[in-house]
């Protein structure tokens, strides 16, 4: 069978003449002597003069073609071989070595260094069968050699839009706040420095200073804490630590120890001696007993010890702190115009709302006045703002027990401004009041829990069976609880021996002499605390989800509930 010699191959006649032809290239001849030299073969092929396949030996090598496609002059010649190609497997016999420095039969030189400006930023890939080693290609444009030293960075998650509006807002009011601080502050000195104020009366002039310092603490200190919490959720996109308290015992030891300190001051006639001591001592005869409630109920739903916290330091500071500044203004407002609007109703006049001492109307109308007022307009108002800011955050609560919690926090933060208020006012039985008002942050903090609950379960499907009931059940208990701490005062109207006992008997505890009427507060007290430690009981079985940070990443994961499982857990 004859073949056709066609293409770039060599003439069989002319292997001879040609010799030796190592790396020479040429060009296509033209049109008609393609077809002359397509002729002649034919006529050789027929005449039985095969030609013979060139053999590819070192002396007798191929040319390869110059192509003249698309370019308007001849390109310059190619190179036999790549000089850095390695082929897949080894084309010549194993075992046999390859001079220093080349590859095996000096067909392979040692490749170039790598181009100006683009140096080698990874290890070396090893030889291969006598091969040089071969360098990584390098990195453009930000992009990392092989091997990668870097792994993979997903896309950062789209933000959440309404997170990013109430961490917006948070942060203007944070401002606000933080400003109106030093603003109180600064009042405050003015009234310490004027030497005018100093005619105005001793116990006047004491609860002004103390009220000032109570709004001056919680705008510099709690606006601060919210500020900074503000920014890095804002700008910096961080998640927040989870809250922690220390066991409730240790507030109420150092709570005891501030009452025996007033007690021994009262003692020998110095209780408002040293303004800044008894204004120190009033603080935190106000603080710490809202603290270890707050203590309480945290360590309570906390459970098991290895079950995520019910809430973060931000959600509790921006719920703690719109409770002392935003719910005392919206509180302080709307009780005031409904309380104008009521007495105008009544004809009462020379009536005040905040007075612990407001004596008892001794007329039908003035009673029924003080007791819409106190038991219907004041657990109204004030339990619908306390927990204002965890209602705003209500539909990104992960679970009911944070809810409560939150809840909680804006009820004490409520309870310190007004109970800083109400000690200052006593003056010089500041003590007294401090304790009458002991069990005031279980009255706020609670009642503000039980809203903030109710609205958990009105916004979440599938938080409870019957839901709406445990809606109206927990803002009815809110409500009824309050109303029932302020209406208390209808027992001193009681025929004889109660009545007149209450209302003009006392309790002598060593130096400090209470009115009889603190045994009310006493029981309700102990009504008040067993029953939160039945909702907390509840509470603390349900362990929240896994939260969500504000980077989009996934926060702890919940543990089992029952005992058998934790074990099984923590082994």
């Amino acid at each position: 069978m004859a073949s056709e010699n066609i293409g770039p191959f060599f003439d069989p006649e002319n292997q001879g003449k040609q010799g030796d032809i190592n790396r020479q290239s040429f060009a296509f001849p033209p049109i008609e002597d393609a077809e002359k030299t397509l002729i002649a073969k034919r006529t050789r092929a027929e005449n039985g003069k095969v030609p013979q396949t060139p053999s590819l030996t070192n002396n007798n090598q191929l040319q390869e073609p110059m192509y003249r496609e698309h370019v308007s002059r001849a390109l310059p010649p190619l190179p036999s071989e790549a000089p850095g190609f390695r082929p897949a497997y080894n084309p010549y016999q194993a075992g046999q070595p390859a001079p220093a420095g080349q590859g095996p039969n000096n067909q392979y030189p040692v490749p170039p260094a790598p181009y100006p400006g683009y140096q080698p930023t990874g290890p070396a890939m090893p030889g291969y069968n006598g091969y040089p080693p071969a360098y990584p290609y390098p990195g453009y444009y930000g992009y990392s050699p092989y091997p990668y030293p870097y792994p993979w960075q997903p896309p950062k998650p789209k933000r959440d839009g309404y997170l990013f509006g109430i961490s917006i807002a948070s942060f203007i009011s944070a401002i606000l706040i933080t400003l109106g601080g030093f603003v109180c502050a600064l009042i405050l000195l003015l009234l310490l420095v004027l030497p005018n104020t100093r005619m105005l009366p001793a116990d006047q002039r004491f609860a002004a200073m103390a009220q000032l310092l109570a709004f001056a603490l919680a705008g510099i200190v709690g606006g601060g804490f919210t500020l900074y919490h503000s920014i890095r959720s804002l700008f910096l996109r961080k998640p927040s630590a989870q809250f922690k308290l220390p066991w409730f015992w240790i507030f109420f030891v150092l709570y005891l120890g501030v009452i025996a300190i007033g007690a021994s001051l009262l003692n020998q006639g110095q209780s408002i001696a040293n303004t800044p001591l008894t204004l120190f001592l009033i603080a935190l005869a106000g603080i710490l007993p809202a603290v270890t409630i707050l203590a309480l109920g945290v360590r309570r739903i906390h459970f098991p010890r290895l079950a995520p916290w019910p809430t973060t330091w931000r959600r509790l500071t921006v719920s703690l702190v719109g409770g002392a500044t935003l719910a005392i203004v919206l509180a302080l407002i709307f009780e005031t115009l409904l309380a104008v609007l009521l007495a105008r109703e009544f004809g009462v006049k020379n009536l005040m709302l905040d007075n612990p001492d407001q004596p008892i109307p001794q007329d039908p109308r003035g009673i029924l006045f003080m007791f819409i007022l106190l038991s219907v307009i004041a657990p109204l108002v004030e339990e619908a703002v306390k927990p204002l800011a965890a209602v705003i955050m209500i539909r990104r609560i992960n679970s009911a027990a944070e809810a409560f919690v939150l809840g909680m926090a804006g009820g004490i933060g409520f309870n310190l401004i007004e109970t800083f208020g109400y000690i200052s006012m006593g003056y010089k039985d500041w003590l007294t009041v401090a304790i009458e008002r002991s069990a005031a942050g279980l009255l706020h903090g609670f009642g503000a829990a039980m809203i903030a609950l109710g609205w958990y379960y009105l916004t979440h499907r599938d938080s409870a069976k019957n839901r709406f009931l445990l809606v109206f059940a927990c803002w009815a208990y809110a409500i009824l609880q309050h109303a029932l701490w302020n209406g208390s005062f209808g027992l001193q109207l009681l025929p004889a021996p109660v009545g007149p006992y209450l209302d003009h008997g006392v309790v002598t505890l060593g130096p400090v002499t209470f009115e009889s009427f603190i045994l009310v507060y006493l029981v309700e007290s102990i009504l008040m605390l067993a029953f939160f430690l039945y909702v907390t009981k509840k509470l603390r079985g349900q362990a929240p989800p896994a939260p969500r940070s504000t980077l989009g990443q996934p926060g702890p994961q919940p543990v089992p509930q029952s005992w058998e499982k934790a074990r099984a857990y923590i082994q």
